[in-house]
């Protein structure tokens, strides 16, 4: 039997729709920001850091015996990690000495880049690993493919979203939920909003 004739279980499944939003909401949201203001926010990746950091120092209180799904291989802690590398890095950087387009800064906005995009999904594995007992992975092909896709289009809507927020939000709601006004925001009045 085929892996797409085969029936999706229901525990492969919860994990498959807890994945989908889980990720979506993460990636939507950067992606939006991005399309608003062309950069990604500090908040985004201080969010993975705080997240992955915490499941690393967990990851060295658990038992193994009684957990093995939940044993981090060393390439795993080398994952939640890589925020924790990055920010020790940024911090080290000489203040006197920044170069904005230095090869410096390049690398260090690659790690940043890398270890977001990298360490994200491997938290939401381990996290999934720890909310839904009995399942190590989603191992059906057409699930994996499906939240592939359904992640570049939410990264693609959130961006799209982004950059014309000029067709739905005006400079007055930038303004009330405490964020910067973009340049090419609309004023209020015209066309309804939010």
């Amino acid at each position: 039997m085929t892996d797409s004739a085969q029936p999706i279980n229901k525990a492969e499944a919860k994990v498959f729709v807890i994945s989908v939003i889980a990720l979506s909401a993460t990636v939507a949201n950067a992606t939006f920001w991005f399309g608003v203001f062309g950069r990604i926010f500090f908040t985004h990746i201080l969010y993975i850091w705080i997240a992955a950091t915490a499941a690393l120092l967990a990851s060295f209180f658990i038992p193994r015996l009684e957990t093995p799904l939940l044993r981090l291989p060393w390439q795993g802690r080398f994952l939640l990690a890589l925020p924790t590398v990055w920010l020790v890095l940024a911090a080290t950087i000489d203040v006197e000495s920044y170069q904005p387009d230095g090869p410096a800064t390049w690398a260090l906005w690659v790690l940043a880049l890398v270890s977001a995009l990298v360490t994200f999904p491997y938290l939401l594995y381990v996290i999934i690993l720890a909310l839904v007992p009995d399942i190590e992975r989603l191992t059906h092909t057409k699930l994996r493919w499906a939240l592939i896709g359904i992640l570049a289009v939410m990264a693609v809507a959130g961006y799209g979203l982004g950059s014309h927020h000029d067709l739905f939000l005006t400079c007055e709601n930038f303004k009330t939920g405490g964020h910067d006004i973009p340049e090419n925001c609309r004023a209020a009045g015209g066309r309804a909003s939010l």
